[in-house]
């Protein structure tokens, strides 16, 4: 090939590192600083264009041209005025230069999509910057061993069939998929930190160091380190383990204005698996596991039989508004919602936080975005709470084993748009009479034959 020799400027940034030697950042959305991005073409400057998922904004991506100029050169010279001028040996045909590359499918970079927009298209041409932008040069052109390559794919490889071998043996302990999930993951999270598997002591060393987990995390990683330690035969029998303590947080609870209008701007059937989940408290793991048997719709009660994290079963009231909606559900299964509890979680997720973006950046109200599907079971366990002041009676209703779970509800702060409600329970027809002349009304009755009634009240207890 024939050397490559021209004249042409190319103004390079502040940056004295190399790129190799100083990691760029993952771009953000400048408005919601979401990192759901997607490329969308490019603007009239050739700059690259990023989508925001969340908040529908479209931005121009911020280019490193010296970067793309420094990996293609292969000669050095030294100009008068400290200028460094690069004259590289690559035919122009094989290189990002020609005009009209496509870079969809990036094999080239943004800087090479603007290198090969501009006007004159010559054979000969030098790229020059600074003397002080060349003192990193010899790392970049510093080629990297095959055996350490090699080596670091060993590695990798090995890590991925360890932890395929672990989630397979916890698999025989009869766990669930999730906690499989999440004990896999955490144990691959302390190799990527440093961690020595094979050393408790090690392991306890980057627990200790690392801030930006809370300890609920903490607690969750040394529990999947100690099933870790388990299956290697690891003894933890000579090691202090730490006891990190939860840091209990309330519940963040909306107005009810606030979810409704997010269910309306949803689709039919996310806005009905969301509708559900706010009058039953359902988690969205119950929710799309609910079947076609389990609503009876003329007593408007759905029958919650698989709950997850070892709850109780339980059946909860819901309005005809909600029977409504659910009964506008196709029937291609024995579930209400899709083929199975899995895809459905995943869908129903995508399609919510798809509504959620797209609401909040049609109404500009960002209060959307803090919403998700678990805030739903939130707002549920508090309206209960201030209607009938009655903790039990809201953990029956959770599914909580343990009323500990609980009690968060008990200091969460009143919802202005709930109704405020004193409940009485009675079994025999002379009380029910008597809370009848009090003002109270019927509500429903227990699978026990407990007759609830209710009377709403001005202002709160």
């Amino acid at each position: 090939m024939t050397e490559v020799q021209g004249s042409f400027g190319v103004s390079c940034g502040d940056e004295k590192t190399s790129p190799e030697s100083q990691p760029q950042p993952e771009p953000k959305c400048p408005q919601c600083g979401s990192q759901k991005l997607w490329r969308a073409g490019f603007n009239a400057k050739g700059s690259q264009l990023l989508f925001c998922r969340s908040c529908f904004r479209r931005f121009p991506e911020e280019a490193d041209v010296s970067a793309e100029l420094i990996e293609r050169s292969d000669a050095v010279h030294k100009l008068p005025d400290g200028i460094i001028s690069f004259a590289g040996k690559h035919s122009l045909d094989e290189g990002p230069f020609i005009v009209g590359e496509d870079v969809s499918s990036h094999k080239f970079s943004i800087a090479a999509k603007s290198l090969s927009t501009l006007p004159s298209y010559s054979r000969e041409r030098r790229v020059c910057v600074s003397e002080d932008e060349m003192k990193n040069l010899g790392a970049l052109n510093e080629p990297k061993t095959c055996a350490q390559d090699r080596r670091t794919e060993q590695a990798e490889q090995a890590l991925k069939g360890e932890i395929v071998t672990f989630s397979f043996h916890l698999t025989k302990q009869n766990l669930d998929k999730k906690t499989i999930y999440s004990r896999a993951r955490n144990v691959e999270l302390l190799h990527r930190c440093g961690a020595n598997l094979q050393d408790p002591d090690s392991v306890l060393t980057v627990l200790a160091t690392t801030d930006r987990w809370k300890t609920g995390t903490k607690n969750n990683i040394l529990q999947a380190y100690r099933s870790y330690a388990k299956w290697k035969k690891i003894d933890l029998s000579t090691v202090d383990l730490p006891r990190f303590k939860r840091q209990t947080e309330l519940p963040w609870v909306p107005k009810e204005t606030l979810l409704d209008q997010l269910i309306s701007g949803a689709g039919w059937k996310t806005g009905a698996f969301c509708q559900l989940l706010k009058e039953s408290g359902a988690r969205t793991i119950e929710a799309a596991g609910i079947r076609w048997t389990d609503v009876d719709g003329p007593a408007r009660v759905v029958t919650i039989r698989n709950p997850a994290k070892g709850g109780m079963p339980r059946q909860v009231h819901v309005s005809e508004k909600c029977i409504e909606m659910l009964s506008r559900q196709p029937e291609k299964g024995e579930y209400l919602f899709g083929a199975d509890p899995d895809t459905i979680c995943r869908r129903m997720r995508k399609n919510f936080h798809w509504a959620r973006g797209h609401l909040a950046a049609k109404t500009a109200n960002k209060e959307f975005l803090k919403i998700h599907l678990h805030t739903f079971r939130h707002f549920f366990a508090t309206k209960l709470y201030l209607q009938t002041r009655d903790i039990r009676y809201v953990q029956k209703k959770l599914g909580h084993r343990s009323i500990t779970s609980t009690t968060i509800y008990e200091n969460s702060e009143p919802n202005q748009d709930v109704e405020t409600y004193t409940v009485k329970a009675v079994t025999t027809q002379e009380e029910a009479e008597k809370l009848m002349t009090l003002g109270y009304e019927f509500h429903y009755r227990t699978q026990e034959g407990v007759d609830l009634f209710r009377k709403k009240v001005i202002g709160l207890d």
